[in-house]
């Protein structure tokens, strides 16, 4: 049999040449067109599943968060911003008290500021950026002292910009002092 200029086998080898063509076909349309449905709705399903196990943790933690504040409550941790934050409703006020509260901690490592001059505040998101620029001249285990005081007092501070100059001998024995200069930040709530 001829059909359009091609001949076609006739019989059984001719069934078989058709069988052939439409299991080609069959297999064609499979991979041209069902097997990317089945993946695009088996990655939407995993996705669904995804997001459903997010929403069910998400629930459980809602449901913990009372129980959390109760916590918070019994423990007397509700005002943890207080521990943290200089206190003060101006910056003038919380840069005196970062000032103060330095010189107490000099005064307890067994050191004095040879000055202490305040930067300009920033704001920082919701908080205000309160800096003071310190200079003062102590031995080495004296300034380690201080350093860690500060890091941890309260409310919190960080010591930025540190520079350490003019190592010297103070005489036959003593320790060796050092001038330290460093930037010390700590932040107060509230709008400027």
């Amino acid at each position: 049999m001829m059909a359009g200029g091609i001949i076609l086998p006739e019989g059984r080898q001719g069934q078989l040449t058709a069988l052939a063509i439409t299991l080609a076909g069959a297999i064609l349309l499979w991979l041209a067109i069902a097997a990317p449905i089945i993946g695009w709705y088996q990655a939407r399903a995993a996705n669904l599943a995804q997001q459903q196990a997010i929403a069910a943790r998400m629930t459980a933690l809602g449901q913990e968060i009372p129980a959390l504040r109760s916590a918070v409550q019994e423990a007397g941790l509700q005002d943890a911003s207080a521990q943290l934050l200089l206190p003060g409703n101006s910056d003038a006020v919380a840069g005196a008290n970062l000032q103060s509260a330095l010189q107490t901690l000099a005064a307890n490592a067994g050191t004095s500021l040879d000055s202490a001059a305040s930067l300009p505040a920033q704001p920082t998101g919701t908080l205000r950026r309160i800096g003071m620029q310190v200079s003062l001249t102590a031995s080495w285990p004296v300034l380690i002292a201080l350093l860690q005081a500060i890091g941890a007092a309260r409310p919190r501070m960080i010591v930025n910009t540190l520079s350490l100059d003019n190592t010297t001998i103070i005489g036959s024995g003593q320790a060796a002092s050092i001038e330290a200069n460093f930037t010390v930040i700590g932040f107060r709530a509230g709008g400027a």
